[in-house]
């Protein structure tokens, strides 16, 4: 199980690592070659949070119909093929690709995470897996360099994903499908607490990723350090939530997380903040899980996934207004890492609530 773990932290840091948090690598390239105003570069990104939030919000149907070995394999490299295309013919055609990128990459992460559980992967190996996103943030600058076209830039970041998606395909002869949901099951009702914890964090965990640079510079070094924590997630949070349990260890890595965000600490000592907060940030989805295989049954899991990643999605699609409103209001993008370490404290609160699997 560790070794196919291994393979599949490859989907994350395809569809994620690349796919999603590459953008803004390759917007200035995009800003020059199409001309694009500030309101397109935002329709971009946001297209592609839609996609994203459909995608969570259809995943656990749409996967049962198709299989879910079969669907996280198909979404894997159709979203692939998508951004290399991305820069292909400019503004209407990048917006449909991000839009279906977003779609995609949700169902390779709900996808995945679910063929892990039910193959009986473990904490460490599930904080492995989410923890491929840092493998795709510290990869996608290596693929760019100055002067590509955006046709060029998204067909190298195309390439890339293909690459990365590849040996993922090793480990389909052992995974194991999920099982069916059973006869009447739908209540979620324990787990409500931690939907909404999960959808806080999103929106405070995005507000932090968006205005971090602008707030402390030093953008090339903090995104590295990110990347390089978020690699390391499964290693450090994967054994201790494995001891601690799942509820416990969310409040453990979102307290962590709060801390990391305050503005004294990134002001201070901003490479510490950025590494422990890459270090953490992937952390939660680490406890979140194994908080779901505590309380519910196991034909319940991948829709609780879903559900999460819907929760988690639109939290996110909130959060850089939120923040950025927050930083507009103070006068200096300071007051956004403000706004997010205050989002990230109501997630918190939740997680204090006692509960019994």
């Amino acid at each position: 199980m560790a070794t196919r773990g291994l393979y599949l932290l490859l989907g994350p840091a395809s569809a994620l690592g690349v796919g999603r948090f590459a953008y803004a690598l390759v917007l200035p390239l995009m800003q020059g070659a199409w001309g694009l105003s500030y309101a397109q570069e935002g329709l971009l990104g946001s297209a592609n949070t839609l996609g994203y939030l459909l995608g969570a919000l259809s995943s656990h149907h749409l996967l049962l119909r198709l299989g879910y070995r079969r669907g996280f394999f198909l979404a894997l490299f159709l979203q692939a093929l998508a951004l290399s295309l991305t820069g292909a013919l400019g503004f209407p055609l990048a917006f449909a690709l991000r839009l279906l990128q977003g779609f995609l990459g949700a169902l390779v992460f709900v996808g995945g995470a679910a063929l892990l559980m039910a193959s009986g992967g473990s904490s460490p190996v599930l904080g492995l897996y989410y923890g491929g996103v840092g493998l795709g943030l510290l990869l996608s600058p290596l693929a760019l360099r100055e002067g590509l076209s955006p046709l060029e830039a998204w067909g190298r970041l195309g390439l890339v994903a293909f690459l990365l998606s590849l040996p993922s395909l090793l480990a389909l002869p052992a995974l194991r499908e999920p099982p069916p949901p059973a006869r009447g099951e739908g209540g979620l009702g324990p787990i409500g607490l931690l939907l909404l914890a999960y959808g806080l964090y999103g929106a405070g965990y995005i507000g932090y990723m968006t205005f971090v640079a602008a707030a402390l510079g030093q953008g090339g070094l903090l995104f590295t350090l990110l990347g390089l924590g978020a690699l390391l997630t499964g290693f450090v949070w994967g054994p201790w939530v494995e001891r601690v349990g799942g509820w416990r260890g969310l409040f453990h890595v979102l307290l962590v997380l709060f801390l990391a965000s305050l503005p004294p600490l990134a002001k201070g000592f901003p490479a510490l903040s950025a590494f422990l907060f890459g270090l953490s940030f992937l952390g939660v989805i680490t406890a979140l899980t194994q908080a779901f295989r505590a309380l519910l049954p196991p034909s319940a899991w991948p829709r609780a996934m879903g559900l999460s990643t819907a929760a988690f999605a639109l939290g996110q699609a909130i959060g850089p207004t939120a923040t950025g409103l927050f930083a507009e209001a103070l006068g200096r993008a300071e007051g956004a890492l403000w706004a997010a370490s205050a989002l990230l404290f109501l997630a918190l609160l939740p997680t204090r609530a006692p509960t019994r699997p």
